[in-house]
């Protein structure tokens, strides 16, 4: 078998090259999505991990899935407006659906079994807290951040790229703080692994966190991994 992974990789590389193994990096809680510049191994190391055997799985599943691959959408190589339309139509759309529900069914849960249950009262806040800035990011890149990185794309001008770049920092920190907040819920909730006694609100709540948690990281990592460094690489260019 080709060892295309070694413990030199980035994690972002990683993800790049296969994005099935999100869902691998996911359940070892690799973060790759704010933190995809580390080497796979730094990362491995840190979570006491073991290497050989990680890196066996990853370029085991490359390997299984190299045909499909092929196959898949290379969004490295795609314009800055291809991908921000496939972020909108996959992630942003998703989101406005996902989080009304997701709300509702945590809001039940809450009101009706928080005495027995009382971490249903922290992933009631978190989720509030996480809704919330989910809503205002998007809003924030659809009607701000997006159409400035189109006209910059259509339209290449120096001020433009400085304008985009400095709201890139910005959302960054946004995703930092999205992803604590993850975190944070999947922590509370033992990783979403709900009592014996849950109602069916909260099963269905935490069945659709973790939907949520997959979700956000592919989009993140759309973001901070490829059209984030397009840009900077732009501005690089004109130093």
């Amino acid at each position: 078998m080709e060892m295309v992974f070694d413990p030199t990789v980035k994690t972002r590389d990683i993800i790049i090259k296969c994005p099935r193994a999100g869902t691998l990096l996911k359940k070892y809680k690799i973060d790759y999505c704010c933190s995809g510049s580390r080497p796979i191994g730094e990362a491995l190391q840190e979570r006491n991990l073991n290497p050989t055997k990680i890196l066996h799985e990853l370029n085991t599943l490359y390997e299984k899935n190299s045909d499909e691959q092929l196959r898949m959408t290379k969004w490295e190589r795609q314009t800055c407006i291809d991908l921000i339309q496939y972020i909108i139509d996959a992630h942003h759309s998703y989101l406005y659906m996902a989080l009304p529900s997701l709300q509702k069914a945590i809001t039940n849960s809450y009101n009706k079994h928080v005495q027995s249950q009382p971490e249903l009262s922290n992933v009631h806040y978190l989720y509030s807290i996480l809704k919330i800035e989910l809503e205002q990011h998007i809003i924030v890149e659809e009607e701000l951040i997006f159409p400035k990185i189109i006209s910059y794309e259509k339209h290449q001008t120096l001020n433009t790229l400085i304008d985009i770049t400095e709201y890139v920092e910005d959302l960054e920190r946004d995703h930092h703080h999205i992803m604590r907040i993850l975190k944070d819920l999947r922590a509370i909730t033992n990783d979403y692994q709900v009592p014996l006694d849950a109602c069916d609100s909260y099963r269905l709540a935490c069945v659709k966190l973790d939907e949520l948690e997959t979700d956000i990281f592919q989009h993140l990592h759309l973001e901070n991994n490829i059209l984030f460094p397009k840009l900077i690489e732009e501005m690089e260019k004109v130093k």
